[in-house]
């Protein structure tokens, strides 16, 4: 047998993954199960959270993640149900389109986006970090942040969210590194959570908008180095990679998967 082969294996471990009923959640809860994780997967939706546990053998619960209190209580029946708590994937986000002019956002687009993106993520490692400490077998914390918290075009809101999730990371990593626990963030550029094959890119300018904002993203991606958008399943294997072995030295980082995007 490889002896390389048992490196990336997740047999035994349990996982958590937030906003896992569709896109990128999915497919990342997809990969951890292929690689032999058992797989808790929450999201507001729970019918939906449901189809996608039924289709990779692992079970689902409904979360809302600005709920801190519902937080606790999830973590902690992930530990319950599946018998413990190794791998969380703080998923759950919105974006709720471009931001506009900073004039322009209203405070209640401000704290709903803020609320999910990073009060969430900040409850979900909370918990998930005690349950870990108590189990005393380490454990792993991914964080989806974007390529957006670097380089910015979308808007201060969703821009300035990523961004201090990349930083809410490095300070976790830290902390938790005595206990070994390694905290990491992936960060995922243009992703097709659409119907069908990820759509390739010609390398065209846009049609200009006049808006800079969309005008920039859309820029980006037509010029996408390896030529098309990634597919779900794209991110899942980076987290695969976070979560296993392979990356027992790895924490603290910022992981682009982005096929290029942040070298344009």
């Amino acid at each position: 047998m490889n002896e390389a082969a048992g490196w990336i294996d997740l047999t035994g471990k349990v996982a958590h993954v937030t906003g896992g009923a569709r896109g990128i959640g999915a497919g990342i809860a997809r990969a951890l199960a292929m690689a032999g994780a058992k797989v808790m997967v929450s999201d507001l939706k729970l019918e939906d959270a449901a189809a996608v546990a039924e289709a990779i053998g692992g079970e689902a619960m409904a979360l809302d993640v600005t709920d801190r209190q519902a937080v606790d209580a999830a973590m902690a029946a992930t530990r319950d149900r599946l018998g413990a708590l190794d791998i969380l994937v703080n998923n759950a986000g919105v974006y709720l389109g471009f931001g506009g002019p900073v004039r322009d956002i209203s405070d209640e687009m401000w704290r709903t986006l803020w609320s999910v993106n990073v009060d969430g993520v900040f409850y979900c490692s909370r918990a998930a970090a005690g349950i870990m400490i108590e189990q005393g077998r380490g454990g792993r914390i991914i964080n989806v942040s974007s390529t957006q918290a670097v380089s910015p075009g979308v808007g201060v809101t969703y821009d300035g969210s990523k961004a201090a999730v990349t930083q809410i990371t490095k300070a976790l990593a830290l902390e938790l590194a005595q206990h070994g626990i390694n905290v990491n963030a992936l960060a995922p550029g243009p992703t097709w959570v659409g119907e069908g094959e990820p759509p390739k890119t010609g390398g065209q300018p846009p049609n200009r908008t006049g808006d800079p904002l969309a005008d920039t993203i859309a820029d980006r991606i037509a010029r996408l180095p390896v030529g098309h958008w990634a597919d779900p399943m794209e991110q899942g294997k980076a987290v695969v990679f976070l979560a296993s072995s392979m990356s027992d030295f790895v924490t603290g980082i910022y992981l682009p998967v982005d096929g290029g995007w942040l070298t344009l």
